[in-house]
Order: structure tokens, then C-alpha cells, then sequence
């Protein structure tokens, strides 16, 4: 059967007693359009329609798609969301024989109405207004951590199925949700696709399925709050927040990354150089925004000393921060918490760590130094023989001692060291991503050698197929032109026996089948003439039995109405004695009879007809029916033995031709069974000649594919992994530039300054 369209389902939803088997919703009444039809909300999936029923407003769902498993899916979520209650979902039933379409009972979903304002237009409507639209990106976070640890993934996370209802984020549409109980299994649907990994398919179904689409819309609020000027620079709002298909497909090519990369806002920069890394991997290996799945490549969980994860030095207020513990090669971390990119704005920002040397060497040095520069400059010329300007120059290691011990200092601050080592290890992250981009790079090469080679042996491999192709159409060709040939001829042979003896057969026909003819001619005319006879004789019993049954009844005698005596007697002198002589112009001729009486006087005479005719012979007698067939029998008898005479002698010619022609034309087929017979087995050894070249080539190409399909499977499996790599070294370099952020008052000029003015960086 059909499924029902969109306007299927208007034209039921305009009379929910009788669409609906529900009793509840039997007694609603659909929200209208000015155009008084019932509004729907028509997705790729369900159409819905609000539906105000006198306790409670219900979402009627509406399938557009025929699906077998539906009701044990939801039955499956159901079960699941009953049990945890979550304050982001609402409740639902699914009714298996919901709506009647046409006749026909189809399955709905009843969920109750949230009355809420879509994701997109609660953004639109907050634009500028930072504060709401980063307390809305906590909760979305908080939110997907809930949903996690409860094992839920909504399956299409998108701006028209997140509700903001008082401030607070509720999920609708739960086509696509997976629960643990349908683990195992695929999905019907695969999510708006400005929201989901280009690379998801219908198979990709489990808890990691929210991961990418919690992403995008988490990192389009963060750049959404610092820059509300995003939104109509690019044209949100249209099936979309920020990003779009095309941007996860070309990231390198996106104008909206690069835009966001280059922007002057820090958050911005550091959201999304958290975010592009996690294009290049696959649907199954983002990491979860609510932190609970760990990025791939890791092997461990690397905590501080305070013994909190690196998020945590982020989002710890100034006072609470820990000496940084310097390592030689820190791992990876695994907690990869992204509340930090609104929390440590408004915290790692401020915090500026100071030198930790006490100055007081340095200022001890430079107050002798300056003692004695002073000594020199005042006394020693007043004493010295040959003038002040030799022994000025005494001065200059004064000024390389205090420049050396500067230095030294300044490199032997443990800030200093800190700061070298996160800059260093930040450097050498710079250049493991630049090693792997590398990899990657030479990785994807050596793909597209593979996939170039493999299409060039497969050119080879058909070239080859279809030159074998041209040959065996040659031979056979050749071979069907050949029995083409010999056909011709024996066809040519057969149709001059065929016209020949259809001449000889025609001779005969013109010559003997005349004759018969003729016989059968003259049959048939006796026939005719001894059934006309016969009829003739009935005839004309019939006409006497007739004649004389009426001239048993006397015109005197009859009583006939209008006709007395005196007019009897008329017709007596007439010549009218009896029935038999009655004829109506005739009658009407005699004086004073007229029409009328005549009329009556023929009435008369049928009645007695019709008796006469009761009684009348409806056949010959025997011996008359008998005397005319003798008369005739003579005849039919001679006539028919010599036409069975020219009969059989005309089936006695045509039966000789056809023995005359007979064998010669057996031949022919004989001689064409064998052209036949050799050119289908020369054909057939052609063809299983070919047919081996065929499966030669075949298995090649079978065997081609197979080691390609294997070969790029690993040189898949080394890029994923050098994406994920990457994807790591990327978060860590992100980690590191952001531990940077508190040391940028830790410069050469900065603890000179301090030296010399007693200043501190703060």
C-alpha cells in the first residue's frame, strides 16, 4: 500500500473523530492555518500538528516513511527515558493504529506539546547579548554531559528540534535517538546534514552519534556571544547557526574558519582551534563535548600534582592556581572538558605570574658598581698622571659584570625555566603537528599513487577486454557471415524445389481438382434440385388438404355477422359456394358486400384456415418422400463415384510430386542442420577460448581490487590514526598556548625594570 503523503494526512487531521482511534484525541481540535487547514510541521521524517485537547495539548506525529521496526524503537526509548526522567526530554506514546487515511490504519507518535522558542530563534532573538548566550552554551554542555552519562545520543541534534523553554534546553523529535537496547543497530536517518559529520552514514548508530552536532552548536554560541556581527555575515538563521556542510567537507577552503581562525576575540581563536581538528576524523572517533570519551591516542589520564586534569588549571580561580609542574614530555591529556574556553577568559587572563628571584643581588651589584663607576669618574683622573681617559675605561667590565649577572639571573629564574620549558614543549608540539601534517600528506600521496595505479591497470585490464572483445566479434562474425552464406544458397535451392513443385502441384490442381470441382458442382445442384422437389410436394399436399377442408364449409350455411341471407344469395349467384371460393376483392366486387362485409366474410375464412392448418401433413409420406429420392439417387450415386474416381487420382499426382520432392528437400535441411550445427560449435569454441582471456582478466581485476582495497584500508587506518594524532597534538598545542597566557609580563626588559625601579609583574 501507499504511504500517506502530507496532504493525506491534512485532509484526516480536519476530522479527529473520526482520523483518530485515541479517545483523547478524538476530542481535540487541530491548530489552523489562516487558511482554516490544519498546520503542520513537515520535517523529511514526520509532518506534526498541535492538537488542543480538553485537558492538554498533545504533538501528533505523522509518519512520511514506512519503517517495520518503529514501534519496538520508541518502545525501546520509551522504556529508557521513563526510567531516567530527564528534565531535557518529554514524554510520548506510539499508537500503532493511530490515524485512518483512506481507509487504512497508520502509526503516529502522541508527545506532549513543549511550548518553547526553537534553539535558532532564541539566538537570533539574544544576539549581543553576551552573558545569555554563554550561560545558554554552559547549559548546552551540561546538558550533553547528562545525556551521555545516561547513554542517550538524540541522533539530530539541530536548531529546530532544541527547544529553549524558561531558560532551559529541551529536546524533541526522537526518530533517530539511540538508547543501549538498540545497540547493534543502524539508523534510518542520518541527521541535518549542516549539523552532522560529513562522513556519517546509516550505520553509524550509538552513543558517540551527538558528539559532532553538539560541537557545531557549541562553538557556533561561543563565537555567536563575543561577535553577534557572525550571524549576518553569514547568513545564520537559514538551516543553519554557523557552519554548513560544505565547511566540514572543505575546512581548508571554509570562509567561516578562516574568519573565525583570523579573529581578534581570543575566545573565538580558541574555540575554533579546538574545533577544525576534530574535522579530520571519523563520525565515531570525536570526542564527546561533555568530556566522558576520550580522544583517540590516548593511554592515560595526566593530572597535576594537586591531582586535577589540565581543564582544571584553567578554570581554578587565580588564588587556588598551583605551581606549574614542569615535565620533560607530558602526555596527552584525556579529559578534554571545553567548558574552559568560557571559564578561563574571565580567569587564566588576569592571573600573570611574577619572577620569583629576589632582586636584591642584582640591586646590591648595581649600587657597588655605581660606587665605584663614581670613584672613577671623580678621583682617579684628579690623581693620575696621564688623564681621566684610560681609566675610564675601567669602567666597561663593570657595566659586562652586572649585563652577565642580569642575564644569569633572568635565565636562572624558576619562572624563567617555565616558561622556557612550556615554550619549548609548545615548539616541539609545532613541529610533531607539522611532522604529521607531513605523514599525512605523504600518506595521502601514496594513496592517490595506489588509486592512480589501480585505475591505470584497470585501464590496461579493460583495454586488453575490450580488444579481446573486438577479435571474438571478428571470428564470430565471420563465422555467422559464413553460415550466412551457405543459408543463401540453400535457401536459393530450396525455394526453385519449392516453386517447382508447387507447379507440378498446381498442374494437377488446374488439370484434376477441375474436373473434381466440376463433380462437386453438379452434386450439389442435384441435391438442390431433389430438396426442391421434395418441398414442392409438400407444397402442394398442403395446398390441396387446405382447398379442401374449406370447401367443406358452404357460404349459405355460415353465420357470418353483417352478411343475411339476401347477401349470401348474392354471393351464391356470384359464384361463391364455399369458403374455398372466398377472395376479399373479389368479394367486395359483388353488390352491396362492400368493405366492411368483405372484411367479415375474409375473417370467416381465416378462422377456418387456421383450423385447416392444425390438421395440415407437416411432411411427405414415405413412399412419396421416397419415389422422389429414387428418381434422383441414380444420378447423385454416378456423379459421386466418378468424382472420387478424380479424387483419389488427383491425391495419387499430388502425392507422387511430393515423394519426387521430398528427399531433395530433406537434403537441404540436412545441409542446413550441419551449417548450422558447425557454425554454433566453431561460435562456441570461439567463445570459451575468450571466455578464459575473460576470466583471466577477471580475477585480475578481482585480485587488483583486493590488494588495493587492502593496501588503502591500512593507508586508511595509518592517516585515521595520524588524524587523531594530530587531532591531539592540536589540543595540546591549544593546552600549551593557553598555559602561555600567564607568562606574557615574563620578559628581559620586564626584570630589568624590576631590578631597577622595583616594579613586579603582576
Amino acid at each position: 500500500m501507499a504511504w500517506p503523503t502530507p496532504q493525506d494526512y491534512n485532509e484526516a487531521v480536519q476530522n479527529p473523530k473520526l482520523a483518530f482511534a485515541d479517545s483523547e484525541l478524538q476530542m481535540g481540535c487541530p491548530e489552523l492555518t489562516p487558511l482554516g487547514l490544519p498546520r503542520a510541521i513537515t520535517g523529511g521524517f514526520a509532518s506534526v500538528y498541535k492538537l488542543q485537547c480538553p485537558q492538554r495539548t498533545w504533538a501528533i506525529r505523522c509518519f512520511l516513511r514506512q519503517f517495520h521496526d518503529h514501534e519496538r524503537r520508541y518502545a525501546a526509548i520509551s522504556e529508557h527515558l521513563t526510567r531516567l526522567r530527564l528534565p531535557y526530554t518529554v514524554g510520548f506514546t506510539f499508537l500503532r493504529d493511530g490515524i485512518k487515511v483512506r481507509g487504512q490504519w497508520y502509526p503516529i507518535l502522541k508527545m506532549e506539546w513543549v511550548q518553547g522558542e526553537p534553539l535558532s530563534a532564541f539566538i537570533e532573538r539574544h544576539l549581543g547579548n553576551r552573558s545569555t548566550l554563554l550561560s545558554l552554551a554552559r547549559r548546552w554542555v551540561e546538558m550533553v554531559k547528562e545525556l551521555q552519562q545516561a547513554s542517550i545520543a538524540h541522533g539530530d541534534l539541530q536548531h529546530g528540534n532544541v527547544l529553549v523553554v524558561d531558560g532551559q534546553l529541551r529536546l524533541i523529535d526522537y526518530d533517530g535517538m539511540y538508547v543501549p537496547t538498540l545497540s547493534g543497530e543502524g539508523s534510518h536517518e542520518v541527521g541535518h546534514r549542516n549539523y552532522q559529520h560529513p562522513l556519517r552514514t546509516e550505520s553509524d548508530f550509538g552513543p558517540y552519534l551527538d558528539n559532532f552536532s553538539a560541537w557545531v552548536v557549541y562553538v557556533s554560541l561561543i563565537a555567536l556571544a563575543a561577535d553577534p556581527g557572525l550571524w549576518k555575515q553569514f547568513g545564520s538563521g537559514d538551516e543553519s547557526l554557523l557552519f554548513r556542510r560544505r565547511d566540514f567537507e572543505q575546512p581548508e577552503a571554509s570562509n567561516v574558519i578562516r574568519v573565525l581562525e583570523r579573529h581578534r576575540d581570543e575566545q573565538i581563536r580558541s574555540a575554533i582551534a579546538l574545533f577544525k581538528p576534530l574535522l579530520y576524523l571519523g563520525p565515531r572517533d570525536v570526542p564527546s563535548l561533555g568530556g566522558q570519551m576520550m580522544p583517540p591516542g590516548s593511554s592515560g589520564n595526566q593530572v597535576s600534582e594537586s591531582g586535577l586534569s589540565w581543564i582544571d588549571d584553567h578554570v581554578k580561580p587565580s588564588g587556588a592556581r598551583a605551581p606549574v609542574q614542569v615535565a620533560p614530555e607530558p602526555a596527552i591529556p584525556l579529559s578534554l572538558d571545553p567548558s574552559w574556553i568560557l571559564d578561563s577568559v574571565d580567569t587564566s587572563l588576569s592571573v600573570r605570574i611574577p619572577f620569583k628571584n629576589s632582586p636584591a643581588p642584582e640591586r646590591l651589584v648595581v649600587t657597588v658598581s655605581a660606587a665605584i663607576a663614581v670613584a672613577f669618574i671623580l678621583w682617579i683622573p684628579q690623581l693620575s698622571p696621564i688623564g681621566a681617559g684610560p681609566w675610564l675605561l675601567g669602567i666597561l667590565p663593570l657595566v659586562l659584570i652586572n649585563l652577565a649577572l642580569w642575564i644569569y639571573r633572568y635565565r636562572s629564574d624558576p619562572t624563567v625555566r617555565e616558561l622556557a620549558s612550556v615554550s619549548a614543549r609548545l615548539r616541539a608540539t609545532d613541529d610533531k603537528i607539522s611532522a604529521t601534517e607531513h605523514t599525512i600528506a605523504l600518506a595521502n600521496r601514496k594513496r592517490i599513487e595506489r588509486q592512480n595505479q589501480k585505475a591505470a591497470d584497470e585501464a590496461r585490464l579493460e583495454k586488453e577486454r575490450k580488444v579481446a572483445e573486438a577479435k571474438e566479434k571478428k571470428e564470430t562474425d565471420a563465422c555467422e557471415a559464413a553460415l550466412q552464406s551457405a543459408l543463401v544458397s540453400i535457401n536459393a535451392r530450396r525455394r526453385t524445389l519449392n516453386q517447382q513443385e508447387a507447379d507440378a502441384l498446381r498442374k494437377i490442381q488446374n488439370d484434376v481438382g477441375a474436373k473434381v470441382s466440376t463433380l462437386r458442382g453438379q452434386i450439389a445442384a442435384l441435391a438442390q434440385a431433389e430438396s426442391t422437389e421434395l418441398a414442392n410436394a409438400l407444397r402442394a399436399r398442403q395446398e390441396q388438404h387446405l382447398a379442401a377442408y374449406l370447401r367443406q364449409f358452404s357460404l349459405q350455411s355460415a353465420s357470418i355477422p353483417g352478411v343475411g341471407s339476401a347477401f349470401r344469395a348474392r354471393l351464391f349467384a356470384s359464384g361463391f359456394h364455399t369458403a374455398a371460393d372466398v377472395d376479399f376483392y373479389a368479394v367486395q366486387r359483388v353488390y352491396g358486400i362492400g368493405p366492411v362485409r368483405a372484411n367479415a366474410i375474409v375473417d370467416w375464412r381465416k378462422s377456418l384456415e387456421a383450423r385447416a392448418r392444425s390438421t395440415m401433413p407437416s411432411a411427405l409420406s414415405q413412399s412419396e418422400a421416397a419415389a422422389i429420392r429414387a428418381k434422383y439417387e441414380g444420378q447423385r450415386r454416378a456423379l459421386e463415384d466418378q468424382r472420387d474416381r478424380e479424387q483419389r487420382r488427383q491425391r495419387d499426382e499430388e502425392e507422387r510430386i511430393r515423394a519426387q520432392y521430398r528427399p531433395l528437400l530433406q537434403r537441404l535441411n540436412e545441409e542446413e542442420n550441419d551449417a548450422n550445427a558447425k557454425t554454433q560449435a566453431a561460435i562456441s569454441e570461439i567463445r570459451a577460448r575468450y571466455a578464459r582471456q575473460y576470466r583471466a582478466i577477471r580475477e585480475t581485476l578481482s585480485k587488483l581490487s583486493d590488494d588495493t582495497a587492502s593496501k588503502l584500508r591500512e593507508a586508511d587506518a595509518r592517516i585515521a590514526e595520524a588524524r587523531k594524532k594530530l587531532f591531539s597534538l592540536h589540543w595540546e598545542k591549544e593546552k600549551l598556548r593557553r598555559q602561555l597566557k600567564p607568562y606574557e609580563e615574563i620578559r628581559f626588559s620586564k626584570y630589568l625594570k624590576r631590578v631597577f625601579f622595583g616594579s613586579q609583574a603582576a
